[in-house]
């Protein structure tokens, strides 16, 4: 009871409790320095609200651990050109209410400018850890994923860059640049040059240069069921809007253009615009 009692204490010292926290599944290639590096918390955070490792650093694959949420502080933005309230909350995993309550001179339908300053409300954001993975299908690294083997197409979703699984960047959550942002998507590492395949049939609807919102040289194809793909930080576009492309055709080359950590493709998928973690789509 008292050791009960003095993990509670802890909890709340630190500003976590195990009412706020996301659950995940220790893997192969785990260490508890490693995920909390990736939940963005502290050891003794995770180890206030698990009083099994109070004594240990030992994680055990398998075993189930509560990894606190964060608190991220409230801050101003700038809105950028083509941005508006519903795609900065989204950006932000916000509901456009929350947005709308912490700008309140904009409920009454007012439009939103680029470069106008608003404020992003504080909040609690789940450990950006993603979803459980078996040790046969990928290992955890504290700087992303190392796929084992070529992902595994499902219903027709074929892997964009084949020969190259390493993802640096997870979906979720992530700073960047000192900053806190979503990423709607998973950046798979490659060579410079390296082919991009369209990861299923579709029509192109955007290719071009999009430095303005940090894409570089990308292309956009739309699937006939409402699943959308973008393909970003190229350094070549290979077709052009409004061409029909089929499964596996090359649509562009790795690159490192826009605002880019460095040479890789940036791969994301939406249904109907609603980003999805391409990881789940695939064995």
């Amino acid at each position: 009871m008292r050791a009960f009692i003095t993990c509670i204490f802890l909890a709340l010292a630190l500003g976590t409790s195990s009412l706020a926290a996301t659950t995940y599944r220790v893997k192969s290639g785990d260490t508890l320095i490693g995920i909390a590096e990736r939940a963005g918390v502290s050891v003794p955070q995770i180890r206030a609200v698990n009083p099994s490792l109070k004594n240990s650093s030992v994680v055990r694959i398998g075993s189930t651990l509560q990894i606190p949420n964060r608190q991220v502080a409230a801050k101003k933005y700038h809105v950028k050109a083509g941005e508006n309230l519903t795609t900065i909350a989204r950006k932000f995993s916000l509901s456009l209410s929350q947005l709308l309550r912490a700008n309140p001179v904009y409920r009454n339908g007012k439009n939103v400018w680029a470069g106008a300053v608003i404020t992003i409300p504080g909040r609690n954001v789940a450990a950006g850890l993603g979803s459980s993975r078996t040790s046969s299908q990928a290992v955890i690294r504290t700087t992303g994923i190392r796929v084992n083997a070529a992902p595994a197409a499902r219903n027709g979703w074929l892997w964009p860059v084949p020969g190259y699984h390493y993802v640096s960047s997870e979906f979720g959550e992530r700073e960047l640049d000192g900053t806190n942002a979503m990423h709607y998507g998973v950046d798979i590492v490659a060579p410079h040059g390296t082919p991009v395949l369209a990861a299923r049939s579709g029509r192109v609807i955007e290719s071009r240069a999009d430095f303005e919102r940090g894409w570089g040289w990308t292309v956009v194809v739309e699937h006939p069921d409402g699943w959308i793909t973008r393909y970003a930080h190229l350094s070549q576009n290979l077709v052009q809007k409004g061409e029909l492309v089929t499964r596996g055709q090359r649509v562009g080359r790795v690159g490192n253009t826009g605002r880019s950590t460095g040479t890789h493709l940036h791969y994301g998928t939406y249904m109907r615009w609603n980003p999805k973690d391409p990881m789940s789509l695939y064995d």
